[in-house]
């Protein structure tokens, strides 16, 4: 069933979402308030999904937007997305992140799926499988494919869970993106941060900040915040 959203923070920016898939939640608020591009930029967002990410880098007006994902039915959500908010700079391309091989992008934003589950825990839903279990996409095959399709210089925006923090790093440096900013998304009503944010440079030298957190507060243990 198709609603029709706003992206949080941003009302003026409406998205359409449908409910048998993937939807907007914390993890794309966070990470789209920690991207920065530029006029000149083209920018990439790989796993793009309805677009959410490529509404939030529409506010710093790039010179293009790519949106890349293998599901057609997220792509054709995509499309109304951006049509619907007067979006013409833009492209989309279905194809597999594996494989994918073009241009090189001056920005990269990704937020993939990172869940580690087994087959018989999966939902029945393969939209939603798709965008949130590590299952045909390797967390080293992403990064691989991130580093293949960045300029020399170009800057990263990930997210991903802080319990696989060491491996994330350990990868990022073998395929020379340099971690230069650093901040932790936290709930607070929660400990501990479930996820993390890095923004890299490929080929850059090292030195990183750490920010302060990312601290969502809300009621309850709702792990899908819709706009």
């Amino acid at each position: 069933m198709l609603r029709l959203d706003y992206i949080p923070k941003h009302e003026d920016l409406k998205i359409w979402q449908d409910t048998d898939m993937f939807l907007i939640n914390s993890d794309t608020e966070a990470l789209g308030e920690f991207i920065k591009c530029y006029k000149n930029d083209s920018v990439l967002d790989m796993g793009t999904n309805t677009g959410g990410l490529l509404l939030y880098a529409s506010l710093f007006n790039p010179k293009k937007l790519t949106g890349l994902d293998i599901n057609e039915k997220a792509l054709e959500l995509c499309k109304k997305n951006l049509d619907y908010n007067n979006i013409s700079n833009y492209e989309l391309i279905c194809d597999n992140i594996v494989t994918f091989n073009h241009e090189p992008f001056d920005v990269i934003i990704c937020n993939p799926p990172y869940f580690f589950t087994k087959e018989d825990n999966k939902a029945k839903n393969n939209y939603k499988n798709l965008a949130k279990h590590e299952s045909i996409l390797e967390l080293k095959t992403l990064i691989m494919s991130i580093e293949r399709n960045l300029k020399y210089n170009g800057t990263l925006y990930f997210l991903f869970l802080t319990s696989r923090l060491e491996e994330v790093i350990s990868l990022l440096n073998k395929y020379h993106l340099t971690i230069k900013e650093m901040k932790f998304v936290y709930d607070d009503n929660k400990e501990y941060s479930n996820v993390f944010m890095v923004r890299c440079v490929k080929n850059a030298k090292l030195g990183l900040v750490c920010d302060k957190p990312h601290i969502f507060k809300r009621k309850g243990n709702n792990n899908e915040k819709h706009a």
